[in-house]
């Protein structure tokens, strides 16, 4: 009956050393799952301010392209606003000197 009672009080150390194991690895797992969410949260925090900053360049990319794009158009229309008002004083000139020419011939 020894033998029995030194079995069984062997069992039961064996069955609190695993249940110890057993509680030592669900608190690891939970340690661990804490761990991953925070990493998970500084992951996602990361990629939102990268994201922000990658939107706040295009956004300034875009304003710089909008600028330079507006920057060429007025170049160009002030080039043909030029343009026109030499053609209109060429004209202007050419039409003073048709009704002169006119005006003379008519007199004579």
């Amino acid at each position: 009956m020894h033998d029995t009672e030194d079995l069984l009080r062997q069992i039961a150390e064996r069955e609190d050393e695993l249940q110890q194991r057993v509680a030592q690895a669900r608190a690891e797992a939970a340690r661990r799952v804490e761990e991953a969410q925070r990493e998970a949260e500084r992951i996602g925090a990361q990629s939102r301010e990268q994201v922000r900053q990658l939107e706040a360049s295009a956004a300034s990319e875009a304003a710089r392209d909008a600028e330079d794009l507006s920057r060429e158009i007025i170049v160009r229309a002030e080039a043909d606003a030029a343009a026109l008002r030499r053609r209109a004083d060429e004209r202007g000139a050419q039409v003073v000197s048709l009704v002169v020419c006119e005006l003379l011939g008519d007199a004579s």
